[in-house]
């Protein structure tokens, strides 16, 4: 659906609408207008699948969605087309993507400009907002997002790079933690989306060497992007051939983008005393074993990474000068109104599927 700028907006659009767990369907609603939170209206030009929408598709995590009938979906690139009186700084026409979190703007740590940490996350009264997870998202023909979650980019970036724009931030705010200094070794636990990411991010910031552990095919893509080495995750001796990579004294530092146990526990294991890991992995419980007198008794720092702040404009540069190329994480491009064939494409990892992005 094309809209020009000047044209009206239309009343109605279609979007993926969830109705229960995994019972969604492509239906035609109202085209949402904006409001004082929710204070800029943007037509969609693309949006990628995530690892996170399969579980919200399912409700597999706790108050995501937080109900329905609900509109998943928060990887996504699209153009301004309306905005709110107390909006400024946008106007109609403009290119921006977003990142998911819209903090309350007053706790601490908002205040502290964490807002990835808002105390009041989900409480919509305080004006705390996360699309496509406790807001209305982005796997439809527009969307309203509040204007503090939403960045521009340079006309050089395609519509489905911008929509990797935010989980390269997400892995950006990873490799920060990470505290990465010239010349360190680093590991990369999962060779997926955010760990090819993290491999380039680890380039960029001056590593020495980078060494990628994951799945064979998507190794190849790793070395192709900045992995001086690579280990399958399926290998018995993983931290020892990390190891014997770093003359034994194992990495300075590890990113782990995997979110299993055994990748928890590797992470601490190939790290050098005194080093540190940096935790984009959510894993599925909080029940695992993890080698804690280790952590301590070699002072490794152990620092989770969720989603990001303050990292989406950087990102957007990244991008723009080849620091983090998104588009080779592309494999596979779908018409929104093919959405049922990309998300089973996404799910079920066919064709060695990495990143599907659905075009409107």
């Amino acid at each position: 659906m094309a809209v020009e700028i000047g044209e009206a907006i239309p009343n109605s659009m279609k979007a993926v609408v969830l109705h229960g767990p995994d019972d969604w369907s492509m239906d035609t609603i109202d085209t949402p207008e904006v409001d004082d939170v929710e204070n800029v209206l943007c037509r969609v030009e693309a949006a990628s699948i995530c690892g996170t929408d399969p579980k919200i598709f399912s409700s597999d995590v706790d108050g995501w969605p937080p109900g329905y009938p609900f509109i998943p979906g928060h990887e996504w690139s699209g153009e301004i087309v309306d905005v709110h009186d107390n909006v400024d700084r946008f106007e109609p026409g403009d290119r921006v993507f977003s990142e998911t979190h819209s903090g309350c703007g007053h706790c601490e740590m908002c205040r502290k400009g964490r807002y990835n940490l808002c105390h009041n996350y989900g409480d919509f009264d305080t004006g705390h907002r996360q699309i496509g997870h406790t807001m209305d998202g982005a796997f439809a023909e527009y969307v309203t997002i509040p204007a503090d979650s939403l960045y521009e980019f340079d006309e050089s970036v395609s519509w489905s790079e911008g929509a990797l724009l935010d989980v390269n931030a997400i892995a950006l705010q990873c490799s920060v933690r990470g505290n990465i200094e010239p010349g360190d070794d680093v590991a990369v636990i999962g060779t997926g989306t955010v760990g090819l990411l993290l491999v380039q991010h680890a380039v960029a910031m001056g590593a020495g060497s980078v060494i990628g552990i994951g799945s064979p095919s998507r190794n190849e893509l790793a070395e192709e992007l900045g992995a001086e080495h690579t280990i399958s995750y399926r290998e018995d001796d993983v931290v020892e051939q990390v190891r014997d990579l770093t003359d034994g004294t194992g990495v300075d530092v590890t990113l782990e983008a995997a979110g299993s146990e055994a990748g928890f526990q590797q992470a601490v294991w190939m790290t050098r005393k005194g080093g540190t890991v940096s935790l984009d992995g959510i894993p599925n419980t909080n029940l695992l074993e993890i080698p804690m007198a280790d952590l301590v008794k070699e002072e490794i720092d152990f620092r989770g990474a969720r989603a990001h702040a303050n990292k989406a404009e950087a990102s957007a540069r990244m991008v723009k000068n080849g620091q983090s190329d998104v588009d080779s994480l592309i494999t596979h491009e779908f018409e929104f109104e093919a959405f049922e064939d990309a998300f089973n494409t996404f799910k079920n990892r066919e064709d060695g599927a990495i990143k599907v992005v659905c075009r409107f």
